[in-house]
């Protein structure tokens, strides 16, 4: 997409016409160590910045330039509102050495956090029960925003709103859940997709939008229709043998010899066209089919009015059971369902690879290029983030070997001279898989004369 400009900025053309201008103001050249001149020098920085203010305004009256405010105004426009911080949750424990014969109340509210700046509350008011020694209730981070998940367990022990005979709290899972305002490289997308949220035919693009407004944790959304396998015997009349109808997939034919395990083979064996919705399957003199009266088929078809919608959220983290069911909910409305849809929701499949590689690397470069590659934040952590994150996207080792041998997230980084990568190797992903490092991480490397 080529890049757009309302009023130039470009420093040599306003500089020649501020020149220009001066000189036929005076009515004469104004050469170098001209005092008229270096005044006229002196104001281009000044005008490349107020065209440079300008422009950037205009350019925001786009969608693809628009930022913050000005992009929260767009989606006004259709209705679609930046998605709010969301808080992190556990459940917290509250215990008491000894039972005690009245029961305790803890408000809902009640405080708690494990290093004073990030807070928690009770989600409800909570009974420690006379005879007790221990209650459970759900927290909430006070603010929303990614900084309050993978607090460990335990670690939440500081009970800041005092309770009476409370002696210890701790926190009984990891905190998750939380998400900070949704940026706007995300919501640009929701606003671009949100015109088809108006149809009731049911295109992609709107079953996108609503699943993605339904929590503001998911980051890509793929929706498919559900396929079935159909299963048929054909019989076979002059060489060949047919099937009709509609949204069959030939590409996943499958043609076997009456009483036979092992499918024949495609151009060996038979030759298949798909046209005006009619399957034909013409066999090869000479082949195995070529004595055949019936073959047996099988052939995936795509099934209409049922829409499969597979979720992911931000990071690669697979949707939980709550997560799904609000964008069940949310796309199974009767304002957004259209009538004849059969909507299903379900977290994607997982595709775990290794990562085992050898990089090359000289002396004098060697603590720079470890730091590079397998250092916090460096190339393999950048790699497994990368194919871990998003769905329908194959396994790439060609990705991690860019990231290896031409580092190029920040100006002062070491390539490695060249990397040997056994695992993983390219491997084709499902539109609704998505892949994840297995945990198996074997890195070494040689160092060159």
């Amino acid at each position: 997409m080529s890049d757009l400009n309302f009023i130039t900025t470009d420093t040599t053309e306003i500089y020649n016409k501020i020149i220009t201008a001066l000189e036929n103001g005076v009515a004469s050249p104004l050469y170098p160590g001209d005092e008229r001149r270096i005044f006229g020098e002196a104001l281009v920085p000044l005008f490349v910045a107020m065209y440079s203010s300008m422009n950037d305004a205009a350019r925001q009256k786009m969608l693809r330039y628009a930022r913050e405010i000005v992009l929260d105004a767009l989606g006004e426009r259709l209705g679609v509102v930046r998605q709010s911080p969301v808080p992190a949750k556990t459940v917290l424990r509250f215990t008491i050495v000894a039972p005690i014969s009245e029961n305790i109340i803890i408000p809902h509210g009640t405080r708690a956090t494990s290093d004073y700046v990030r807070y928690f509350q009770t989600d409800t008011t909570a009974v420690l029960i006379a005879g007790d020694t221990s209650v459970e209730v759900a927290i909430s981070s006070v603010d929303g925003g990614t900084d309050y998940n993978g607090i460990s367990t335990g670690a939440i022990n500081v009970l800041v709103d005092l309770i009476p005979y409370v002696d210890t709290v701790e926190n009984i899972t990891n905190t998750a859940g939380g998400s900070d305002e949704e940026g706007d490289d995300s919501l640009r997308e929701r606003i671009r997709i949100a015109p088809s949220k108006t149809s009731t035919a049911g295109p992609v693009n709107a079953y996108k939008y609503w699943a993605k407004s339904a929590d503001p944790t998911i980051s890509d959304v793929v929706v498919v229709s559900e396929i079935e396998t159909i299963e048929r015997s054909l019989a076979v009349v002059g060489g060949k043998a047919f099937k009709g109808g509609n949204y069959l997939l030939d590409a996943t034919l499958k043609v076997y010899a009456h009483g036979e395990t092992t499918p024949a083979a495609l151009a060996a064996d038979y030759t298949q066209t798909y046209e005006d919705n009619l399957l034909t399957i013409t066999l090869i003199v000479g082949g195995t089919l070529t004595t055949s009266t019936e073959i047996y088929i099988e052939i995936d078809q795509t099934m209409e009015g049922r829409v499969r919608i597979v979720p992911i959220c931000y990071g690669g983290v697979l949707p939980n059971e709550g997560i799904l069911a609000k964008v069940l909910e949310t796309c199974s409305a009767d304002d957004v369902r259209p009538l004849t849809d059969y909507v299903t929701v379900e977290a994607p499949s997982v595709q775990s690879y290794d990562i085992e590689l050898k990089y090359y690397t000289t002396a004098a470069d060697e603590r720079r290029v470890i730091e590079t590659i397998e250092g916090a934040g460096g190339a393999i952590d950048k790699y497994i983030y990368w194919q871990d994150s998003a769905l329908d996207r194959d396994i790439n080792p060609d990705k991690l070997r860019a990231l290896i041998l031409a580092p190029a997230w920040s100006s002062d980084l070491t390539s490695a001279v060249r990397v040997d990568i056994i695992s993983p190797i390219y491997t084709r992903l499902t539109l609704t898989t998505v892949a994840k490092h297995s945990g198996s991480l074997i890195v070494t490397h040689e160092v060159m004369d």
